[in-house]
């Protein structure tokens, strides 16, 4: 049996393009098939990357002159939610590679046709914690450090790193290196989110041309809005990465639910006379109340992905008072999607925790997916608040 307690719909902005989201449906087995295998390797196993890569999922956000999807935040979230139904590290790399292309649109041509101009399929994974040093070498500049939880990087040829400048009055860059000028640091040794091989990438005295670096706080900001044909770089990116994270939990949670159910039709109660979890009303009432946070976390989650599409549609940029709600909305759908898990692990019983039963990881991953940097409830709450209290400091760049 499979339930979808909330049933997406595409909206005129950013509408979804229903090919992708059956394409990732028809995933979901194969995805679930590789999981426990991934977690066990600590990356995607080359079967399950393959099966995105060939159905698309790794064309997300290239551009459409590339022969990518350049798809909405909509359409991206529903798409990478329908693919953590089978497993959520194969929906994370698809998340990243993503937000790295979407990072990387914003280049020189000349670095985009290095990216994509024998591969519209090219991955990129990105960790934008600003780190590491940066040398000015005429016109360019060299780039050494360590960035941690580099999400997919065993399937991936680019890196979007985030750098700290090479004088102390200027903001943060983003670089775009090859993989292949990169060493890469096996530290990813994780209770949840395991399959994501969220390893270590380490650059010695990289050197990066200029048409591959561009700047920080305009990228966050939204400034880099030339390519006017393609509307999702109108918009600031730094609300889009950062509620797009919670897309893979809203499909983990789905998932849970759907194992659930299915549990419940035909398993008894322990120590009850009751011959099927379905049977008994508590049972009942701890799935309705899992089923209506998973509604709550779909309905934050996607009036957020529309605001940010319809904007990008119109041509303007969120203002800030905007953008602090979408952040609140953020924090609420990872909350939410986590509580339900959580009601409906204790549904299960201890027979959940099975390492045979992919509830377990389900609840492991969700734990870990939900404790992300850019999701946090309590900072979002407090962005939100002094936003709705016309306070103008903010304690974050990620707005």
């Amino acid at each position: 049996m499979s339930v979808t307690p909330f049933s997406p719909v595409g909206t005129a902005a950013g509408a979804r393009q229903p090919d992708l989201l059956a394409a990732a449906g028809r995933l979901v087995p194969t995805l679930a098939e590789q999981a426990e295998k991934g977690e066990r390797l600590r990356r995607v196993t080359d079967e399950a990357a393959q099966a995105l890569r060939a159905a698309g999922m790794f064309r997300l956000g290239t551009p459409s002159c590339f022969g990518g999807y350049s798809a909405g935040v909509r359409t991206c979230m529903e798409v990478t939610a329908e693919l953590a139904r089978g497993d959520a590290s194969s929906a994370w790399i698809a998340m990243v590679y993503t937000g790295g292309s979407l990072i990387a649109g914003l280049m020189d041509e000349r670095a985009q046709e290095e990216v994509w101009g024998a591969d519209s399929d090219a991955a990129l994974v990105a960790t934008l914690t600003p780190s590491g040093s940066s040398v000015a070498v005429d016109g360019a500049i060299t780039v050494s450090g360590r960035w941690g939880f580099a999400s997919g990087v065993d399937h991936a040829q680019w890196a979007v790193l985030a750098v700290a400048p090479a004088a102390a009055d200027q903001p943060p860059l983003i670089v775009l290196v090859p993989l292949a000028d990169l060493t890469v640091e096996d530290t990813w040794h994780v209770a949840g989110m395991a399959g994501t091989g969220s390893n270590t990438l380490v650059a010695d005295e990289v050197l990066v041309p200029a048409h591959r670096i561009i700047n920080m706080g305009g990228v966050l900001a939204g400034a880099y809005a030339e390519h006017a044909e393609e509307a999702r770089f109108r918009v600031a990116t730094s609300s889009q990465l950062a509620l797009t994270v919670v897309a893979p939990m809203l499909g983990m949670a789905r998932a849970a639910l759907e194992l659930t159910i299915r549990t419940a039709q035909r398993k008894p109660m322990s120590l009850t006379t009751y011959p099927r979890l379905a049977d008994s009303p508590s049972v009942q009432l701890a799935v309705a109340d899992a089923a209506s946070l998973i509604d709550t976390a779909h309905l934050h989650a996607y009036r957020a992905a529309d605001d940010l599409d319809r904007a990008a549609e119109a041509g303007r940029q969120l203002t800030v008072a905007e953008r602090a709600r979408v952040r609140m909305d953020t924090g609420v759908a990872a909350v939410r999607s986590r509580e339900a898990v959580d009601r409906l692990v204790s549904v299960n019983g201890a027979g959940g925790f099975a390492m045979s039963n992919p509830l377990q990881r389900i609840w492991r991953d969700i734990g870990t997916a939900s404790r992300h940097g850019v999701v946090n409830p309590d900072l979002g709450r407090e962005i939100y608040g002094r936003s709705v209290l016309g306070i103008d400091e903010q304690p974050t760049f990620i707005i």
